[in-house]
């Protein structure tokens, strides 16, 4: 039903990619205080993915693997593994990276990139069971963004919502940039399809 029904307007899909792919706006300020925000609400939220059942996590083993391939040919075998076998696999931004290194999160394997893949994709993705085409994505946002405070929202948009919304509207990887988005784009109201 998700994937069929959509969610992101085409308009407000190209106003999230041009957001993203121009240069910054937000107040550099307001965009450490959300990026902190981020990393400190993203390691809680990862830590609570591993930890042991027994502990009141969901036990998830997490293997990285340092590869240019993509683990999975498609979300539903993302989806199964977790499900199933409760592990999932993950290619470290630390290698996918390379010398790219995010102005604010940093790069190093294992690190809060790898840590908010990780959560987006067992709360969003497996959750829901969707795919990874742009609707999917956005519905996993939908999903997620109830997990982080008002204070990291903003930074969770920009890593969850404009970098994978550029990639795929644009078909190639967006330099990595630390932004905070406009208002209209965070609750856009009337761009949403029903």
């Amino acid at each position: 039903m998700l994937r069929t029904t959509g969610f992101l307007a085409p308009e407000l899909a190209e106003r999230i990619t041009d957001w993203f792919t121009g240069q910054p706006t937000a107040p550099t300020d307001a965009v450490r205080r959300s990026y902190r925000a981020l990393e400190r609400e993203t390691a809680r939220l990862f830590e609570a993915v591993c930890r042991a059942p027994s502990l009141g996590g969901l036990g998830v083993r997490v293997r990285q693997v340092r590869d240019d391939s993509e683990p999975y040919r498609d979300a539903a075998e993302l989806c199964a593994e977790l499900r199933v076998h409760g592990s999932m696999t993950l290619t470290t931004f630390g290698m996918v990276a390379r010398d790219e290194r995010h102005p604010l999160l940093g790069g190093e394997a294992g690190g809060v990139l790898d840590q908010l893949r990780v959560v987006h994709d067992v709360f969003g993705h497996a959750a829901l069971g969707v795919g990874f085409d742009l609707q999917s994505e956005f519905a996993t946002w939908l999903q997620c963004r109830a997990l982080f405070s008002d204070a990291a929202r903003p930074a969770a948009f920009c890593e969850l919502v404009g970098a994978v919304t550029a990639y795929i509207t644009t078909g190639g990887k967006p330099a990595l940039h630390a932004d905070l988005p406009p208002t209209e784009l965070v609750a856009p109201g009337p761009l949403l399809c029903r």
